[in-house]
């Protein structure tokens, strides 16, 4: 594929999304940036664009187009890039893929494997993933940020980050055209990507240890530099270890969440050192169980069992949160069947997340 990123879209301007349409914007890009509802960029749309301020220096940024309507947002865009949290992926997929630029680029920030739930929808609107358009996703977003005002996004860590194509026999075509764009590292493949999100090891377990406090300081708690404890580490380690194994049982290359974050270019100090990493008072946000249970742990769980792989604290998270928070997270999250891996081998697994299709 022979493409050079110039258009971009940005779909959800939450910090991540913000962020990304900032600093592209700002190195040159011609950015549209997207969001389903009109209250998160109405005060965004009023002054043009966004003040960054962080890692990357202080000063506003123009956004090229800032808009609602996702037919006007793909208009005549190269690259499609999602920063939806995981439960919105398939609604953005739906919506995105009626107007995807054939020999374009449609990318997940932070995936969680939800490449995989976009497959089927991309191809019931006729667009085939090997040679219309390549789909992919990354492990975690690009760079950490928070939204500290209307208009303002500071940003930090600019991390970089694992990405893969599906079918990753796509990862070279992938690599070349976003060579610039991002700065990434080599991922097998969406199954690698999707279970080594950061934040299904440090966000569930801690939350569900501190639930108590949290629900007090009516979630004005910092769960990073208050939350954790020893104790709390052990049981982060803990599930760091079922999510290794489940790699090992994949055949892929088991790590550690501490390498992982020495991998991003960060350091473990973020969670098993106090002190606030942004230098304000962060605080437990409510995705930290709405989409790090559903999406992570369930993940966990449910490829556990199609695995073999015993995965007890995980399953006990899944439980225990489902009924402090009233949701049967099981029911609603991303499973194997969902992912369309239930019954599969190892071995057809493998061949699915390379080639795109069944093996026969």
């Amino acid at each position: 594929m022979s493409l050079t990123i110039k258009r971009v879209a940005i779909l959800g301007a939450g910090p991540g999304g913000l962020a990304e349409a900032a600093l592209l914007s700002k190195h040159g890009y011609d950015v549209h940036l997207f969001n389903g509802s009109s209250n998160r960029i109405e005060a965004i749309s009023e002054v043009g664009g966004v003040t960054i301020e962080g890692d990357f220096g202080e000063e506003f940024v123009r956004i090229g187009k800032i808009t609602t309507d996702i037919e006007e947002a793909l208009f005549d865009r190269q690259l499609v890039f999602s920063f939806t949290p995981a439960n919105g992926q398939r609604q953005m997929a739906e919506l995105a893929a009626p107007f995807l630029k054939k020999g374009g680029v449609f990318l997940y920030a932070s995936g969680s494997a939800g490449s995989l739930e976009a497959y089927p929808i991309f191809s019931r609107q006729g667009i085939d993933v090997i040679d219309d358009v390549l789909l992919g996703e990354t492990l975690t977003l690009p760079q950490s940020a928070r939204v500290t005002g209307p208009t303002k996004v500071l940003i930090k860590f600019p991390w970089q980050t694992r990405m893969a194509a599906f079918p990753a026999k796509n990862n070279d075509r992938l690599y070349e055209v976003m060579e610039g764009v991002l700065d990434f590292r080599y991922s097998p493949n969406v199954l690698d990507t999707g279970i080594n999100n950061e934040n299904f090891i440090i966000h569930p377990g801690p939350i569900l240890l501190n639930y108590a406090a949290a629900e007090r300081a009516d979630g004005k708690l910092s769960l990073m530099s208050e939350g954790m404890t020893e104790g709390v580490l052990r049981c982060v380690d803990q599930i760091d270890s079922e999510k290794m194994a489940l790699q090992e049982a994949l055949g892929l290359q088991p790590i550690s969440i501490d390498s992982l974050y020495t991998e991003l270019g960060s350091s473990p100090a973020i969670y098993r050192e106090p002190g606030e990493n942004f230098g304000i008072k962060d605080r437990i946000w409510k995705r930290y169980i709405t989409e790090d249970v559903p999406y992570g742990t369930v993940l966990f769980s449910s490829l556990g069992k199609l695995l073999d792989v015993s995965t007890p604290v995980s399953d006990a998270i899944n439980i225990l949160l489902s009924v402090v928070e009233k949701t049967d997270f099981y029911a609603e999250g991303r499973t194997v069947e969902k992912l369309g891996l239930a019954g599969l081998s190892v071995d057809e697994i493998g061949y699915f997340l390379q080639h795109g299709v069944y093996q026969s």
